[in-house]
């Protein structure tokens, strides 16, 4: 059995985006949130003891890392090396390699590609199995070429694993085809650049583990590292968690407060009692606000925000609110009239599967998309209805005269 920790998109020396009004010590907590998440990277790898970690690009946010993040980044590598647990990492696009950018030398239990061409190293796990890892590095900002032509085919050892960091429905980043992957008869591929958990395929296994750690609102679903036993024709896979902080998007119906005190409460209970499993940045969308202009301009100028993060700092685990925002509202007077014969005329249309079927021609073709098309029956009906729905909420449909 091979096992190994697939971590990918680290970006271990990014700032976090879009936060402010947090509590000061929270403010000051920030600094600390990357080293956490490599410290919990390299405690998941020595609890399981695994044969090797993979870090699959972009594991520095900037080109030119710092002094400060690379010592950081050395000084989780040396943990690793005394645990004995070699490193196999590539550089993707934000971090392309240049020997000239890095103060130190890597130690010898990390083992780089550096070469925008296709290279492999070998070695053996604890059982004595043996294994080939084959990759490559970004040299620039942009990879336009489909890099998969350049792997050889499988090898001759036990495992073989390929690591890519690119996108199968772009043009910059490495593009790839999902079948070319396959058709390498290899064990695993481990990938990098998607900040989303996402599995391509299962057999073979290939997948983006998601990045360890959120840095702006939009990434609620990352945190986490894929864990990965490996034996000959099957493959036990599991997303650890690792992330220091979470970020949560949360919705609070206020209309039943009757005066700022009301609101203030109910905020602040509601926030406390949330449950959460870490420390979190929260989203937190109000819906049916009302109040005097001074409730408004408090919560619309961040006073409301700060005083709460205030309290909710204290809380454990701690929470803060990254934004504080009130539910956009469509009124009868702002929706814009449609016709109810056009929008039926419209959706009669396209229930033919040809018509329907020429709108999905470029999304067939993507390897992923065009794949779950193929197997979902039920997604024109699905599609249409939903249509059917989002223009009854959007527009105001009348009659005709």
């Amino acid at each position: 059995m091979l096992r190994f920790i697939h971590g990918a998109d680290l970006h271990f020396d990014r700032s976090f985006e879009g936060l402010t009004g947090l509590a000061p010590a929270a403010s000051q907590r920030l600094s600390q949130i990357n080293q956490e998440v490599l410290a919990n990277i390299v405690e998941v790898a020595c609890e399981r003891k695994v044969d090797f970690v993979l870090l699959a690009g972009d594991t520095f946010h900037q080109s030119r890392p710092s002094l400060k993040a690379q010592g950081e980044l050395l000084a989780a590598f040396h943990r690793l090396a005394k645990a004995e647990i070699p490193v196999y990492l590539i550089f993707g696009n934000h971090d392309y390699y240049d020997a000239q950018r890095y103060w130190f030398d890597f130690p010898d239990n990390v083992h780089l590609f550096t070469s925008s061409t296709v290279t492999s190293f070998s070695g053996a796990g604890q059982s004595g199995e043996t294994y080939e890892i084959t990759g490559f590095s970004y040299q620039e900002r942009f990879e336009s070429k489909n890099k998969l032509k350049e792997f050889p085919s499988r090898g001759s050892a036990v495992y073989q694993i390929g690591m890519y960091h690119g996108d199968p429905g772009g043009s910059q980043y490495a593009p790839f085809s999902l079948g070319e992957m396959r058709e390498k008869g290899y064990d695993y591929w481990a990938l990098g650049h998607i900040h989303v958990p996402t599995i391509l395929s299962e057999q073979p296994p290939i997948l983006y583990p998601g990045a360890p750690q959120g840095h702006t609102r939009k990434e609620t679903e990352a945190g986490f590292v894929t864990y990965v036993e490996l034996t000959p024709g099957s493959c036990h896979k599991e997303a650890l968690p690792v992330a220091s902080w979470l970020w949560q998007k949360i919705r609070l119906d206020v209309g039943h407060c009757r005066n700022q005190k009301e609101l203030l409460a109910f905020l602040e209970a509601e926030l406390t009692r949330l449950v959460i499993e870490r420390p979190a940045f929260l989203q937190v969308i109000l819906d049916q606000v009302t109040g005097d202009n001074q409730t408004m301009n408090a919560l619309a100028n961040g006073e409301v925000q700060e005083y709460l993060n205030q309290a909710l700092w204290q809380q454990q685990p701690p929470r803060q609110i990254a934004k504080l925002q009130q539910a956009q509202r469509l009124t009868e007077k702002n929706r814009l009239p449609l016709p109810k014969n056009q929008v039926k005329r419209i959706l009669h249309l396209y229930q033919d599967p040809e018509i329907f079927g020429d709108l999905l021609k470029e999304l067939a073709l993507h390897p992923v998309a065009g794949n779950l098309l193929s197997k979902d029956e039920q997604y024109q009906a699905t599609v249409l209805a939903a249509a059917e729905q989002l223009l009854a909420t959007d527009f105001l449909l009348e009659d005709e005269e």
